[in-house]
């Protein structure tokens, strides 16, 4: 059973129904204006405290909020290449866009190399000592 259905199987009818509303509304406004969530409530039939509970205190539901906004993203994949390659080929080509793509493709990682300077040269009877100090000085508190 995926994910999503066991999570829908946890969440009333309502609960679904409105995790859908707000995350249309965050992502895909109809007339590209968000609602408040006063209106979402009141539209959904809630109070607008009991849909800010749910939003903000419900793991189940801010989980399922969250599947449901990866899928309607993955919906527009293609439109956000399509705007990542007319980047690269304008007249002026962007090289932020072309490193987004390597990095896409694969042919571009970041790296970080950390290099270890401290030397080797204590020890075990000096980190012994240390320890002892250390248990020492914890004990006068």
């Amino acid at each position: 059973m995926s994910l999503k259905k066991k999570l829908e199987a946890k969440l009333t009818f309502e609960k679904r129904k409105a995790a859908l509303a707000c995350v249309a509304n965050e992502i895909v406004p109809e007339d590209g204006t968000k609602k408040t969530q006063a209106e979402l409530a009141e539209e959904l039939g809630i109070s607008r405290m009991g849909l800010y509970r749910w939003r903000t205190q419900d793991p189940v539901f801010i989980e399922y909020m969250g599947l449901i906004a990866d899928e309607m993203l993955a919906s527009h994949q293609a439109e956000a290449y399509g705007v990542l390659l007319r980047a690269m080929r304008g007249k002026q080509p962007s090289m932020k866009a072309v490193e987004l793509f390597t990095k896409l493709i694969g042919k571009l990682a970041d790296r970080q190399i950390i290099t270890d300077n401290t030397s080797d040269n204590q020890t075990i009877e000096d980190i012994n000592a240390l320890t002892n100090e250390l248990d020492d000085l914890l004990k006068e508190e």
